[in-house]
């Protein structure tokens, strides 16, 4: 018989009130609907398949159950622990496009979950990356994201060897993870500041001694992931000032510990935003402009307000 674990905090809506992925079945619990009216929901919902969702700080629910496949593969993520599965990776895949942290265990008790069950503050470019599946027209016309077919490919796609080539386990998918939750933007931001070094280094170690990596301007590494990622075509001369700016708000933090102005902070979250865009390229998936990265960094090297 095969093996079956509760999921929490994760939701079931439509297309995926079912959702397979990779040999595992998700499934919703049959109260899943007073489940998820427990978890934390930042503001008041009136509509969709849950009906009334009032705001309140919540807790972990376990919202459905996910049945096992018979064999399990290895995770394509380096986790670091002998135990880890391609669960795992399919779980960390299911939080940064669901927007909360999504856990299994095989008892349920929410005593002893440390893990914030909060909506994620940023992220939402990359949740919003998957395609849309529609039904219904004119007035009624309805449209979701395809979180159990969008998932499934993004697991097959980090599983290929050509994207093992190049990104080496993905461990900047944990930091991404990181930086998508709930905290100060300073840590979100240092956190995918890290994201880009990283990256630099994955696509040009071949090439490049560590050492002479580690040494060069790092205005030049966020120039390389600005165009390779199609942020931009080509560097402009406000595309310079933008990252000279960057750098500066960069350099301020992590030296006095703290941003200087609101601008700073302004900054940040463009950073952020642009960072959304790059992983969402990196899974394979056409970046969503609903944060409007791309005019907002116009806008930033032009010296206006964002």
């Amino acid at each position: 018989m095969s093996k079956t674990l509760n999921v929490y905090n994760l939701k079931f809506e439509w297309p995926d009130e079912k959702m397979l992925i990779a040999g595992y079945t998700f499934m919703p619990k049959e109260d899943y609907l007073d489940r998820y009216k427990q978890l934390p929901h930042a503001s008041d919902s009136l509509g969709g398949p849950e009906g009334v969702v009032r705001a309140c700080n919540g807790t972990h629910a376990a919202t459905g159950i996910v049945i096992l496949p018979e064999e399990e593969r290895a995770p394509a993520l380096k986790w670091g622990r002998p135990d880890a599965t391609e669960l795992d990776d399919i779980l960390l895949l299911l939080s940064l496009f669901t927007q909360r942290r999504v856990l299994v265990f095989e008892e349920e008790d929410t005593q002893g979950i440390i893990a914030d069950p909060r909506e994620f503050h940023y992220g939402g470019t990359l949740a919003l990356s998957l395609p849309q599946i529609q039904r219904g027209s004119g007035w009624e016309t309805e449209y979701a994201q395809a979180i159990s077919s969008g998932v499934a490919e993004v697991n097959e796609s980090i599983r290929s060897d050509e994207w093992q080539s190049t990104y080496h386990g993905g461990h900047f998918l944990f930091l991404f993870f990181s930086a998508c939750h709930r905290q100060i933007v300073e840590t979100s931001f240092l956190l995918c500041w890290t994201i880009w070094e990283h990256l630099f280094r994955l696509h040009n170690e071949h090439w490049v001694s560590r050492g002479t990596l580690k040494n060069m301007n790092v205005r030049e590494k966020i120039r390389f992931i600005l165009t390779e990622y199609g942020l931009r075509d080509k560097i402009s001369k406000h595309d310079e000032k933008s990252v000279n700016r960057l750098t500066l708000v960069r350099h301020r933090l992590t030296h006095d510990g703290t941003f200087e102005k609101d601008d700073d902070i302004k900054a940040a979250d463009l950073f952020i935003r642009l960072t959304e865009f790059v992983i969402a390229k990196i899974l394979g998936l056409e970046p969503s402009d609903v944060f409007s990265p791309r005019e907002r960094l116009d806008r930033f090297g032009r010296g206006e307000l964002l």
